[in-house]
């Protein structure tokens, strides 16, 4: 049976360089592209993070290019952009958002922050490809405040860490900056 394997396999690498030899000199077929490309986006019901930016932690800085974005859309659109958009690349971090010229209804965009509002971004960043950091602080600021909120209802730092699926030691940190937290995040 190995045999046979073997010799399948060195069958299908002589195809490949006979296909390789044959096309060899041949221009490549120009891959159509369409005018504008927009990647879809993930498909996201809920926003927790931008409710929580908009409420609890107002006070929790964002970063430059999502304040930026903010002053124009307001803070809890300028999350909703941040957590409808998919990582692009090898580091999960780096959202890329390109935002058209002209935004239709239907535009996935406007479906995430509304038509009126798409329009003001559309108005202000119009054919730019927007840099969307993922929002490290804020995040970090949402999980403290849910296991503080469960620790003040009694929870133990196990059940803290199995409810948000962290680790123990990850849980009792949260809980180590609860101090820090609670002058930032608004009650």
């Amino acid at each position: 049976m190995g045999t046979v394997d073997d010799l399948k396999h060195e069958v299908a690498n002589l195809r490949k360089l006979l296909d390789q030899a044959q096309r060899a000199g041949q221009r490549k077929p120009a891959a159509s592209v369409p005018a504008v490309y927009q990647p879809d986006l993930p498909a996201v019901v809920r926003y927790p993070l931008a409710e929580f930016a908009a409420g609890r932690g107002r006070n929790v800085p964002l970063p430059e290019s999502v304040h930026e974005i903010a002053e124009v859309i307001g803070r809890r659109n300028a999350v909703r952009l941040v957590e409808g958009t998919r990582a692009t690349g090898a580091r999960k971090w780096r959202r890329q958002l390109y935002v058209p010229g002209s935004i239709p209804e239907d535009h996935r965009i406007a479906s995430m922050i509304g038509i009126e509002t798409a329009l003001k971004l559309s108005h202000s960043h119009a054919n730019c490809i927007l840099e969307l950091p993922s929002c490290h602080g804020l995040r970090k600021a949402y999980m403290a405040d849910h296991a503080l909120r469960q620790w003040d209802a009694g929870a133990s730092v196990a059940e803290i860490g199995r409810d948000m699926g962290i680790e123990i030691k990850t849980a009792q940190g949260l809980l180590d900056q609860a101090d820090y937290w609670r002058r930032r995040l608004e009650i």
